[in-house]
């Protein structure tokens, strides 16, 4: 058996994210990609709000109020789902319900608990994007297009996949 040493390992490092440049390219965006999911559920950690009300009050930026069947069906989850999430997000005030005018469905909206919620979280979330952002200086617009036109792609592939599945 020979004792060669290894090869040294090439490594990028930039604000902590260490990444061996001798990896073929896919591997490197896979490990990337890995890394930038953990400090997503970092920052999700430090979030005051769920996923679930998060995502709920997202699609409420708009100012319309919703029927439970309307956001089931926005959000491509079971209507169970969403009433308990719903039931769970009014508990702690941040969703109302009310009747529509002439009709008996109730329409669900925020309450605005839940709207300074939404935006206190929205601003911690913006602010590390902005930070990354700020670190490729001008950079930063040509990277968001290339992330872009990777993101389009992928989706692509993948969904492709999975419909032929």
């Amino acid at each position: 058996m020979s004792s060669r040493p290894s090869p040294p390992r090439r490594t990028t490092r930039d604000a902590g994210v260490s990444v061996d440049a001798g990896l073929p390219r896919d591997r490197r965006i896979a490990a990337l990609v890995t890394r930038l999911d953990r400090a997503r559920r970092a920052q999700s950690n430090q979030m005051d709000l769920g996923t679930a009300d998060l995502r709920i009050l997202w699609m409420f930026s708009d100012d319309k109020p919703r029927t439970l069947k309307e956001i089931a069906a926005e959000l491509g989850l079971e209507q169970s789902t969403v009433n308990r999430q719903i039931n769970s997000a009014m508990a702690v005030g941040l969703l109302q319900r009310s009747r529509r005018p002439g009709s008996a469905a109730h329409e669900i909206s925020p309450t605005p608990a839940g709207i300074r919620a939404f935006e206190d979280d929205v601003e911690k979330s913006l602010a590390a994007f902005g930070a990354g952002l700020g670190a490729l200086g001008e950079r930063a617009d040509e990277f968001l297009a290339d992330l872009t036109q990777f993101v389009s792609a992928y989706d692509r592939t993948v969904r492709r996949d999975s419909d032929e599945s």
